[in-house]
């Protein structure tokens, strides 16, 4: 998306202290969190690194699943079905941690 309108906003030493901390937390730089909050939207902060590890866990599982299933399919030995069904749920969890540790939540505020 082009943008190629400037604006200009002057802030205080402890305005600009609050939004640089603010941006720093979600990992964004001011310009982006400035237009997610006047889009409606509540950035998180970044989360702790634990959460990446599980991240990393989380798709590793499913990369062996997912052979798993593959082979189970063409030796015909395993409900391939419900090993797919597991899959979607991990898929699904996956979504979640996503949703919930990282998108920016939409702001309900009625001024919106």
């Amino acid at each position: 998306m082009k943008r190629d309108i400037i604006r200009q906003v002057r802030f205080n030493k402890e305005e600009n202290k609050i939004l640089k901390e603010k941006a720093g937390l979600c990992c964004l730089t001011d310009s982006a969190l400035i237009r997610l909050l006047i889009l409606g939207y509540k950035p998180k902060p970044k989360p702790e690194k634990e959460f990446y590890i599980a991240l990393r866990n989380i798709s590793a599982i499913g990369n062996s699943i997912n052979q798993i299933a593959a082979k189970a399919n063409a030796l015909g030995f395993i409900d391939v079905p419900r090993l797919y069904k597991e899959l979607e749920n991990l898929e699904r969890l996956k979504d979640d941690l996503y949703k919930k540790y990282i998108a920016p939540d939409k702001d309900k505020d009625k001024w919106q």
